[in-house]
C-alpha cells in the first residue's frame, strides 16, 4: 500500500497566494472560509473534548448554511439539549411530549422499499440499539410484517404502502397477542422492549420536519438505553430515504443537513455510512460530532471531506494525529476554541468564530 501524501497545513494569512479559501463560504475563523459545495463532498466530522469549543463551532456553522445556502433544510438531533438557535422549530421529546418518531415510516422507493423491507431495517436498528439476539430480532421482524399486514399494507401491492403506516403500539399488541395465544417468546421480547415500549415516543404522532431548521431534543431519552439511538438512526433513515425519492441534484448545491451532536449514539450505524457514502448526489450532507475518536467508524472519516480537531483529550492525541494526519505537537497544544482544520487534501490551524460572537 502507498503512504498518504504529506499532511499540507497552510498558514492563517490574508495575501491570495497563501490563503485557504474562497471567501464565498462561512467563516471558520481567521480567515479560513468552508464552502462545502466546493468541496469533494460536503460532510463533516468534529471532533472537541468537553469545553473545546464542539456546541459553539455546531451552532455556528448551523447559524451560518442558510445565509450560504438560502433554500437549505437543517435537521439538528440534539442530544444534550444545548443546540438552540433563535429560528428553529424544536420538539422535545419525551415521555410528556406529544410528539414522537414512528421507525417505522415506508421508504416508498419503488426499487428499495416498501413494508418488508422497512421491518428488516427496523429490526435490525433494534438489534443494534437494545442488543438483541438472532432469535428475538427475528420475531420483531415477523411482528413488525404482521402489523403492517393488519394495517392492510403488503410488500406486493404498493397502492398500499401510503396507508398510515404502524406504530410500536401495533408491536406491542401484536406481541400481546401472541403471548395470548401461547407464545413464550412474545413474552421474552415484550420483557426486552418494555422501557421503550413503555416510553411511548415511537407510538406517537410524528411531527413536520418541513421547516428550514428543525431541532429534535433528545437530551431527556438518555435515561432509557437504547431511545437515543433509535430516534437518531430514524431521522437519518427517513432523511436519506427521502432525499433518494427526491432523485439526484444537478451540480452541488445542498437540499439538507443532517447534524448530531454525539455521534457515538449511532456509531454503528449503517444509515450513517450510506449518508457519507451516496448522501452528496441526492444533495444531503451530514455533520457529526463527537468526544472520542473511537465513536468514529473509518467509513464516516474517509467519507467526509471536512475534519474540525479541537482541543482533545491527551489520551487521544497519538492516534488522532495518525487517523486525521496532524502533527502531535500542534494536537496536544490546542486551547478552547482553537482547531486544526482539514478541507480535502488541505489542512489549517486556526481561532473560531464561536457562535456567541456571531449573534452580537
Amino acid at each position: 500500500m502507498k503512504p498518504l501524501p504529506a499532511a499540507t497545513l497552510k498558514p492563517n494569512q490574508s495575501s491570495k497566494k497563501t490563503n485557504l479559501a474562497d471567501t464565498s463560504g462561512i467563516l471558520l475563523g481567521d480567515n479560513i472560509y468552508w464552502n462545502p459545495a466546493k468541496l469533494r463532498n460536503g460532510h463533516a466530522v468534529i471532533l472537541g473534548t468537553s469545553g473545546s469549543g464542539k456546541t459553539q463551532t455546531l451552532k455556528a456553522i448551523a447559524h451560518e448554511l442558510p445565509s450560504l445556502f438560502p433554500d437549505i433544510k437543517i435537521v439538528i438531533a440534539d442530544f444534550h439539549g444545548d443546540l438552540g438557535l433563535p429560528s428553529e422549530v424544536c420538539y422535545a421529546l419525551n415521555a410528556e411530549s406529544p410528539y414522537g418518531l414512528n421507525p417505522l415510516v415506508i421508504d416508498l422507493d419503488p426499487k428499495g422499499g416498501g413494508p418488508d423491507l422497512q421491518a428488516i431495517a427496523v429490526s435490525s436498528i433494534l438489534r443494534k440499539s437494545l442488543k438483541m439476539g438472532e432469535n428475538q430480532q427475528g420475531l420483531t421482524l415477523n411482528a413488525f410484517i404482521s402489523c403492517y399486514e393488519n394495517r392492510g399494507i403488503f410488500q406486493k401491492e404498493q397502492s398500499t404502502w401510503i396507508k398510515e403506516p404502524p406504530t410500536f403500539a401495533d408491536l406491542e399488541a401484536e406481541l400481546q397477542s401472541r403471548l395470548e395465544d401461547g407464545c413464550k417468546d412474545s413474552e421474552k421480547l415484550l420483557l426486552k422492549l418494555a422501557a421503550t415500549l413503555k416510553y411511548g415516543i415511537f407510538s406517537k404522532s410524528q411531527p413536520s420536519i418541513n421547516f428550514p431548521l428543525v431541532r429534535f431534543d433528545l437530551s431527556a431519552l438518555s435515561k432509557v438505553p437504547g431511545l437515543s439511538a433509535i430516534a437518531a438512526e430514524t431521522l437519518l433513515k427517513q432523511l436519506l430515504d427521502s432525499h433518494k425519492l427526491m432523485g439526484e441534484i444537478e451540480g452541488r448545491i445542498p437540499r439538507s443537513y443532517a447534524m448530531l451532536d454525539e455521534v457515538k449514539e449511532v456509531k454503528s450505524s449503517n444509515t450513517l455510512e450510506r449518508i457519507t457514502g451516496e448522501g452528496r448526489k441526492f444533495g444531503l450532507g451530514v455533520i457529526v460530532a463527537s468526544q472520542m475518536d473511537s465513536d468514529i467508524s473509518n467509513t464516516v472519516l474517509a467519507n467526509s471531506s471536512t475534519k474540525v480537531v479541537l482541543a482533545i483529550d491527551q489520551v487521544e492525541a497519538a492516534k488522532v494525529a495518525r487517523r486525521f494526519r496532524f502533527g502531535l505537537g500542534l494536537l496536544a497544544n490546542l486551547q478552547p476554541l482553537e482547531a486544526l482544520i482539514r478541507m480535502d487534501n488541505d489542512g489549517f490551524h486556526t481561532k473560531i468564530k464561536p457562535y456567541y460572537e456571531r449573534i452580537c
